[in-house]
């Protein structure tokens, strides 16, 4: 896919006004240069949420619209290859074999040191992530793109893990129409989420390599989302969890006066219950020639 047809899936869109604005906005966003390299991890909480294709076509495009070295890294364990998608692109795809799976951060360092390291972005397909892994991948990744089914529960799953790693892994939520249902509610929904987010319909015939290219709007979106994220754009505040109510049991008001407040040292009690289960116990990472991690 060439820079020009890549935008050019678009142009119905800018047949109004509103429409020709926001796609030079998007399109302005999603070029804007990196002044470092940069690893972008595409994960999801669900099999069959559309990750890998979600991960194919951003590094495809990433590549048709931006000057950078792009790079594929497929860690999503034992499905087909995806990097039959990334045929007559300049994208470096690479494999790390299904033994590492899931999610083998320390596995993915071994390739790239092995591997050439002139490349401005890193796309890695992580696939369906257990969740106590999701933890690592956040830690590796400078953006995460956590995708999800387009329903409601499915979406507040996705809320909820990215609230617990967004203060120190910028989080971009991608909810993929998997049934290609989603209506007007649905994008608001989207639209509404206090993260950058995007909605992306599923496309059955990318399966069958046939009619590349997912909706060339919506795939603005998400490349200029991933970038403002990779570049450090200003983000909505990241919420805090806040634990339920119990039903029926009303708070008591204290008075000011009758306050005890806890001693500095005193810990506080968590909001709510751990959104992870207990992260297992791994070895240090090794830093490599240079005595740190890229």
């Amino acid at each position: 896919m060439s820079r020009t047809s890549a935008l050019n899936l678009a142009w119905p869109h800018a047949l109004t006004a509103r429409g020709a604005a926001e796609l030079r906005d998007l399109r302005e966003h999603a070029t804007v240069p990196l002044a470092l390299r940069r690893r972008v991890g595409v994960a999801s909480l669900a099999v069959g949420a559309g990750c890998t294709t979600v991960a194919v076509e951003l590094a495809r495009f990433l590549s048709s619209v931006r000057r950078d070295r792009v790079r594929f890294v497929s860690a999503q364990g034992g499905s087909p290859r995806p990097e039959r998608g990334l045929d007559g692109t300049a994208v470096e795809a690479l494999e790390l074999s299904p033994a590492e799976w899931p999610a083998d951060v320390d596995a993915w360092w071994r390739l790239h040191r092995a591997s050439s390291d002139a490349h401005d972005l890193t796309v890695t397909d992580w696939g369906a992530t257990p969740l106590e892994r999701i933890r690592d991948l956040a830690e590796h990744s400078h953006v995460l793109c956590l995708v999800t089914p387009a329903d409601r529960s499915s979406v507040q799953q996705a809320l909820d893990v990215a609230a617990a790693i967004g203060a120190h892994t910028r989080v971009v939520l991608v909810a993929v129409d998997v049934q290609r249902v989603a209506g007007v509610a649905t994008e608001m929904l989207v639209d509404n989420l206090p993260f950058p987010s995007v909605l992306l319909r599923h496309d059955r015939k990318l399966r069958e390599g046939a009619g590349r290219g997912l909706d060339g709007v919506r795939m603005l979106r998400l490349g200029a989302r991933v970038i403002d994220a990779a570049a450090g754009v200003a983000a909505p505040p990241v919420p805090t969890p806040v634990a339920p109510s119990v039903p029926g049991q009303a708070a008591t008001p204290v008075p000011p006066s009758a306050a005890d407040p806890a001693p500095p040292s005193a810990p506080a009690p968590p909001a709510q219950a751990p959104v992870f289960p207990p992260a297992p116990s791994r070895p240090a990472p090794t830093p490599d020639r240079s005595g740190r991690r890229p």
